[in-house]
């Protein structure tokens, strides 16, 4: 009974924000802690040190074979490999992907994390590739993130949810800065 009602407490969280968009046919990119191979634990797309996943359209810092890919948008993961764009910007009716890479899940990946929560930060951290057993799985009840509408300086911005420690986040590029938007202002964040 206390897994279902938490089942139900996390499909209802990332429903009501309306992060999720339900797809046939799509992958994730789980990242399970090797201690916790066989709990029953659920996975979700918010980070938890046992284990997490990373959706399309969300924004990740990626740090892949040793170099860093700040800010990067998930394009799409196939089977064996994923695709990220490192260069984007927001703009106000869409937002411009300037860049595509594909990498292997295979590689070294490892996710960094901010943990910034109103304004205050704490120091990043980073997922130790040989802590997690990185894989990909088909999932049809999440799929991507849904784009973000911002408005800043009486201009509204396409933006997209940003993967950190403490949940999911705000953020927007606008040219060539990132901004992490939340409710008691936008903070500009170091690129890479």
């Amino acid at each position: 009974m206390k897994r279902l009602l938490q089942l139900l407490l996390l499909t209802l969280s990332v429903q009501a924000y309306g992060q999720n968009v339900t797809e046939n046919d799509c992958n994730i990119i789980q990242f399970r802690h090797k201690d916790y191979l066989d709990s029953t634990l659920n996975v979700t797309p918010q980070y938890h040190p046992k284990g997490f996943y990373l959706l399309t359209n969300g924004v990740y810092d990626f740090v892949i074979d040793g170099k860093k890919y700040f800010q990067s948008i998930l394009l799409k993961v196939d089977k064996d490999k994923f695709y990220i764009s490192n260069d984007w910007e927001s703009t106000s009716d869409q937002e411009e992907i300037k860049d595509t890479l594909m990498f292997s899940v295979n590689q070294g990946i490892q996710i960094r994390m901010v943990s910034i929560n109103n304004g205050v930060g704490g120091l990043p951290f980073k997922t130790k590739t040989q802590d997690y057993q990185i894989s990909v799985l088909s999932n049809d009840k999440y799929c991507r993130l849904k784009n973000v509408k911002m408005t800043g300086k009486n201009q509204t911005y396409i933006g997209h949810f940003y993967f950190t420690a403490v949940g999911l986040k705000e953020i927007k590029i606008v040219k060539g800065k990132p901004y992490l938007v939340e409710e008691r202002g936008e903070y500009i964040m170091r690129r890479n």
